[in-house]
This record gives C-alpha cells, structure tokens and sequence, in this order.
C-alpha cells in the first residue's frame, strides 16, 4: 500500500569543485536537519528528537556561475547518523538533564526566553554554528571553560564533550567472567554501550563521459524504504561528504552543484515527559484497621 503521510523534504546544497587531491574528501559538513524543518514550516522544531527517515539519494548538476564544466564527474554522497537505541537516548537525557539544571540556575530558560534549544554538533571538528552549537560546564558552574557538546569523538575539558564517550565513560562494560583458574571464558561482543554511527551511501553522476557511445550521464535516483518502514535517527544532527571520481584532467577543474535529499515522515521529542494523569498514592496512617464486616468461615 502506498504512503498517504504528509512528508518533509529536506535538501542541503553544496558546490563542488574537482580537487587536485581526489582521494580525500571533495566535500564534507553537518546537515542540521531540525534547523530547515524550522525554515520550512515556521515553527521550532527542536534538535532533540528522533526523526523518521523513509527516502534518500544525492544528485550533481552544472549551475549558472561554474568556473567550468566540459567532462563532469561521478561520485558518492555519504550521509551518517547516530541510531536510535536505549544507550544513546539515555546518554541524551542524561546529558540534557545536566544541561537544562544549568540554565535555570543561571535564568537562561523558561518563559521569556525564546528559541533557546539543546542542539549538539557530530565532533569535536564537525559543531554547529557557534550560536547553535550548545555548550556546558561539566565541572559545575565554577567552571571557567565550557565545553561544546557534540554526539561522537574524544572529549577535551575546557573544550568539547561527546555524548558518546561520556556515557561509555560512566557507563563501563563489566569485566569477563573466568574460570577457576583464571582463563576469561568469553570476552563480550562488543566494546562501547554508545552505538557507532551508521552511513546512509548515495552514488550520483554527471558527466559527458558516457559508459560505450560517448554520451553524456547522469544519475542519481531517491531510495525509499519499503512501505510503512522508516529509519531513525536520533537528534537532527548528520554529517555528510562526498568522495568523488575525477574525469577532468584541464587546467580548470570542472564544478558542479551537489544536492543531497532527505525525506522525512515525522519526528518525537527524545526528552523525557511527564504523565497527564495524576497518580494517587495511599497516604500511611497509624488509625486501626476497621472490623470485616462478614464472619470467616468456620473449618469443618
């Protein structure tokens, strides 16, 4: 059965130029995708969601204003997420936790203060616009240096924190069990409780360099998921790059317009929350308990 959500698509574009050392990246970044559902639907969509993906894919095109464009070039657009599991929800919670504590100390939350959000970057090399990125004081609020946080890589005091090694940091994995005479048994099957990001991979051409007749190509197709499947991602942070086959081998390096689209069935807050319904607890009382009102049965 077909799809009859109402989807969001969101695009970053990126212009790309042949580089002289083709086996690096040509081109990499954060794609911050709650900042252009906010654009697109006029309203705060905040950071701290997970976001259902259900279609992706990457195109190149030449634009008005290239440098040059006579042969083109083929490559592949990468996009990498953090997974959704109990591990990294819990290490957001926890760190937001610690984060929104802060910022009522201070008075930098509640109802006067707008738009203020717990926006991550992906490392410590790949952070959100200064504005954006958010930052804590993991050594209270006597500490002199705030640290930026982001969701992977090493963590540096004074500087950065990473959602990851934070929460393996105080989260170790037990030690193996041994045997009588000290020999591990088994060792466990994984090293790290934080997940490891996971790479979404979209190949996409534009070039006059055809495959047998010369002809020009170009590709680069969406991928949706099957039906009633999605794929999620926790917070609106991605990293993306593109490695690319160069075709061009003319003074003036080719460049073309990479589009990278994501589209998405909808998003729910990771931050924890709290019940409608009132609980009511039964209040302890030293009165004695009233008589039973029927007689036990008698033993025969």
């Amino acid at each position: 059965m077909a799809r009859s959500k109402n989807l969001h698509i969101v695009q970053l574009e990126v212009e790309i130029e042949q580089p002289d050392d083709p086996e690096q990246n040509w081109a990499d970044g954060v794609i911050q995708v709650d900042k252009i559902l906010s654009e697109e639907l006029g309203r705060t969509i905040r950071n701290g969601n997970t976001f259902r993906l259900v279609g992706f894919g990457a195109t190149l095109k030449g634009y008005i204003g290239s440098s040059d464009v006579d042969v083109g070039f083929a490559g592949t657009a990468a996009v990498q997420y953090c997974p959704v599991t109990k591990n990294s929800v819990g290490a957001w919670q926890s760190l937001q936790k610690q984060w929104i504590k802060q910022k009522q100390l201070s008075s930098g939350v509640g109802k006067y203060v707008r738009y203020d959000d717990f926006e991550v970057g992906w490392s410590n090399f790949q952070l959100l616009s200064a504005p954006r990125n958010s930052t804590i004081l993991m050594g209270g609020l006597n500490d002199a240096n705030p640290e930026s946080v982001g969701i992977y890589g090493a963590s540096a005091d004074g500087a950065y924190v990473s959602l990851s090694s934070y929460y393996d940091n105080m989260n170790p994995i037990p030690e193996p069990s041994e045997d009588p005479f000290g020999a591990v048994i088994k060792t466990a099957k994984f090293t790290n409780k934080f997940p490891d990001w996971r790479t979404l991979m979209m190949p996409t051409t534009f070039s006059s360099m055809g495959p047998n007749t010369g002809g020009g190509i170009a590709t680069g197709d969406i991928q949706w998921l099957p039906s009633d499947n999605h794929l999620s991602h926790m917070t609106g942070t991605l990293y993306y790059f593109f490695k690319g086959i160069p075709g061009d081998e003319a003074l003036i390096a080719d460049e073309l317009k990479l589009t990278i689209t994501l589209v998405y069935e909808g998003w729910a807050s990771l931050a924890k929350t709290r019940s409608a319904r009132g609980v009511t607890r039964q209040i302890p009382t030293t009165a004695a308990s009233p008589k039973r009102t029927t007689r036990a049965r008698r033993r025969s």
